[in-house]
C-alpha cells in the first residue's frame, strides 16, 4: 500500500483550537525526485476527477454520512454543513488557489491538481475522526484537520468545523496551501520552516484575525525567551509550535524584501536544489545574512541559528 507522502509538512496536525499548540508527526527526511508532475490531458484530468468523486462516495458510504458536493474550478468540497456555509468555504479555497497562482506565476486558469483538490469538512469532530480512521487509516489523535498528499499526486484534506469560524478558516487555508505546494512543479519537498511559514502567511493574509495574528513584538519576545536563538528551526523535519509565528513572519519578511527572489527560492527547491543552495543562489541571501536581517526587522539583536 502506498503511504501518504510529505508527512513532515503536509500531515500537519492541528489541535482542536488553532490558538493551542500545534503538533505534527515528522517523518524521517526523504529525498524526492525533482521530475515535474506529469502533464495530464483534459481527458485524463476528467478521469482523475471521477476517481476522486468515487473515493468520496465510498467514504460517505463507509461513514454512513450524507455529504453534499460543492464543486468549484479547483476543488471538490464535500460536507454535511448547511449550503450557505459550504459555499462560503468553497469560495475561500478558490481565493487561496488564485492567490498562490498569482504569487508563483501559474498561468491564469491553469489547474495544477491531479483532478482537483479533494476537501472534506464535517460538522462534528467525531465524524472527522471516523473518516481518518476508517477511510485514511490514520489515527487523528486530537487533530482538527489533516492534509494527505500522496505519491500519485492526489491530495485529500479533511477537517471538522470548529466553533470559532476564523480559526477554522485559518486552518482550512493553511492545510490547503500545503496541498498546493505538494502539487506545485514537482514532488520535491519544501522544508518545514518554509512550508509552514508560507501556509500561515497566506492564511493570515486571506483570513485576517488581529487578536491571533503574530506581531513582530510577540515574535521578538518569544525569541528572547529562547536566548535569541532559533533552535533547530532550519534543520528539523518539523518545526515546533513556538516557531510557527517565526516561520510566518520570516516568510512575510522574505517576500517583502523581494517577492521575485522568494519565488525563485521556492522554485529552486522544487526543481531539485537543496534549500541552502537555493537560498544563496536564488534568494541571494545565505543564512549568515538572512538571520541578522530578519532579527533586526523583528527587533532582536544578535539573533543566531
Amino acid at each position: 500500500m502506498k503511504r501518504p507522502m510529505q508527512m513532515a509538512q503536509c500531515l500537519a496536525i492541528i489541535v482542536a483550537i488553532f490558538l493551542a499548540p500545534r503538533v505534527s508527526f515528522a517523518a524521517p527526511p526523504t529525498t524526492r525526485p525533482a521530475s515535474p508532475w506529469p502533464k495530464l490531458t483534459a481527458t485524463e484530468q476528467a478521469e482523475a476527477v471521477e476517481k476522486l468523486k468515487a473515493f468520496a462516495d465510498d467514504a460517505s458510504t463507509k461513514l454512513d454520512r450524507r455529504l453534499s458536493l460543492f464543486e468549484t474550478q479547483y476543488f471538490l468540497f464535500y460536507t454535511d454543513l448547511p449550503q450557505r456555509e459550504a459555499q462560503n468555504w468553497a469560495s475561500l479555497l478558490d481565493r487561496m488557489y488564485m492567490r498562490l497562482a498569482e504569487l508563483f506565476a501559474v498561468k491564469k486558469g491553469e489547474n495544477i491538481w491531479r483532478g482537483k483538490g479533494l476537501i472534506f469538512v464535517f460538522a462534528k469532530a467525531s465524524d472527522y475522526r471516523n473518516y481518518e480512521r476508517q477511510v485514511e487509516k490514520t489515527d487523528p489523535i486530537f487533530s482538527a484537520g489533516r492534509c494527505h498528499a500522496r505519491h500519485d499526486g492526489t491530495v485529500h484534506i479533511a477537517f471538522y468545523k470548529q466553533d470559532r469560524e476564523l480559526s477554522f478558516a485559518h486552518v482550512l487555508v493553511h492545510e490547503s496551501v500545503h496541498g498546493f505546494i505538494h502539487r506545485y512543479r514537482t514532488a520535491a519537498i519544501v522544508p518545514s520552516w518554509a512550508n509552514e511559514g508560507l501556509a500561515d502567511a497566506i492564511a493570515t493574509e486571506l483570513v485576517p484575525d488581529p487578536p491571533t495574528n503574530p506581531t513582530r513584538q510577540q515574535v521578538a519576545d518569544a525569541l528572547r525567551k529562547h536566548n535569541n536563538e532559533l533552535g533547530k528551526f532550519f534543520r528539523t523535519p518539523q518545526i515546533e509550535p513556538w516557531q510557527y509565528p517565526v516561520a510566518e513572519t520570516l516568510t512575510q519578511f522574505m517576500i517583502l524584501q523581494s517577492k521575485r527572489n522568494y519565488v525563485d527560492f521556492i522554485n529552486g527547491i522544487k526543481d531539485g536544489q537543496d534549500w541552502e543552495t537555493s537560498l544563496d543562489k536564488n534568494y541571494k541571501a545565505p543564512l549568515e545574512r538572512l538571520i541578522p536581517a530578519y532579527g533586526a526587522w523583528v527587533g532582536v539583536k544578535g539573533l543566531s541559528e
